[in-house]
């Protein structure tokens, strides 16, 4: 049965931790706002290849690498985001993954994983550069939890590492402090956003269901066409299963035993989950209630309504509702601000940053 809900790839979770660099640190990045691909320009004071293959790698991690509007990220700044990733990814799915090719194109996980984090850096500083005209800033009580945050992170570091890696207190201290400001500016601009959601708009019910394929498969797993013939066999079955179901009392065992789709029988949907001509017949259901036939292009569907609403899915629905109207009037915001500021990128240097070594630097 399709069902047209957004998929994720598993890299995708740890790519979307290249900010974190432990608990406390929050990551803005509601849908939409986040999907855009930035515009950057080369940085007006980079240096040229010969320059930087010249640095010492203190020199190097003391370079500015990129600028947002005013603010301005080193490269020691973002090789510390990249090293407590790196660590995570190497953890979960060893050395050999920065190879791994992610598209057709061959992209490497190495290099998604840079781009996403320079896009993940430029929106972060790109939301903390509008503090000053928005009047906010962090209290004191939410410098001292940044405080102990960053005490917490530099607790894992040896003084050998912190001393190759360029690590001072207060660059540590200036990532958490950053990525706790644009929650801070976040969480200002969607405060009197609607968090009125009924249960009918959230409303995800238990639907029990019998498929009839109008394909046939292979030994190998794919579809294969049917003919006029067999088509109306098809057809014929599942009229006398939309019959037989209607009769059923219990149309759980009765569907198990007549389904094609062996994958399940059980499914809890929301709005915009499936087509909405299925849509429309599952939400118009009462719980008990069975459907009639329902012929869609690859098969037919016979729907029972096992429960109206299950409580949990239709709670997180309602959470997910919230955060789209927050991910909406915020991304007004910040169409706004990144049309008004310049983000600089120095590609030399940022070309030099390899996280597939031993260490990243």
């Amino acid at each position: 049965m399709e069902n047209n809900r957004k998929t994720t790839r598993v890299f995708c979770g740890v790519l979307g931790a290249a900010v974190l660099l432990a608990a406390g640190c929050t990551r803005i990045e509601p849908d939409g706002w986040m999907d855009t691909e930035p515009t950057v320009t080369v940085y007006p004071t980079g240096i040229t290849p010969k320059e930087a293959d010249g640095l010492t790698r203190k020199e190097r991690f003391e370079q500015v690498l990129m600028k947002v509007g005013e603010l301005e990220v080193s490269y020691g700044e973002a090789v510390l985001y990249m090293q407590s990733t790196k660590e995570q990814v190497e953890t979960l799915y060893g050395r050999e993954v920065w190879d791994y090719p992610l598209d057709d194109e061959g992209t490497t996980y190495a290099e998604k994983l840079k781009a996403e984090l320079q896009k993940q850096l430029i929106h972060t500083k790109l939301v903390c550069a509008q503090a000053d005209s928005l009047g906010i800033s962090l209290t004191e009580d939410e410098k001292m939890d940044v405080s102990e945050y960053t005490d917490n992170y530099l607790a894992n570091f040896s003084s050998p590492q912190m001393e190759y890696y360029g690590v001072t207190r207060d660059l540590v201290w200036g990532i958490y402090a950053d990525n706790r400001l644009a929650t801070k500016i976040y969480e200002s601009l969607t405060l009197n956003i609607d968090t009125d959601v009924s249960d009918e708009e959230a409303r995800h019910p238990v639907l029990w269901y019998v498929f009839v394929a109008k394909y046939g498969l292979a030994e190998d797993g794919t579809h294969t066409s049917l003919g006029e013939e067999e088509l109306e066999g098809v057809r014929e079955r599942a009229v006398r299963l939309a019959a037989e179901a209607a009769e059923t009392s219990d149309f759980y065992t009765f569907a198990r035993q007549n389904t094609d789709d062996t994958d399940e029988i059980e499914i809890i949907v929301g709005r915009g989950d499936m087509h909405e001509a299925l849509e429309k017949i599952a939400f118009g259901l009462k719980q008990g209630e069975t459907s009639g036939l329902i012929e869609q292009e690859d098969g037919y569907f016979i729907f029972h309504c096992a429960e109206y609403m299950d409580e949990d899915a239709t709670d997180q629905a309602k959470i997910d509702i919230i955060l789209e109207r927050q991910d909406k009037a915020f991304s007004q915001s910040y169409t706004v601000w990144e049309a008004d500021t310049k983000v600089w990128v120095d590609p030399v240097l940022w070309e030099k940053i390899d996280m597939t070594g031993e260490k990243c630097e």
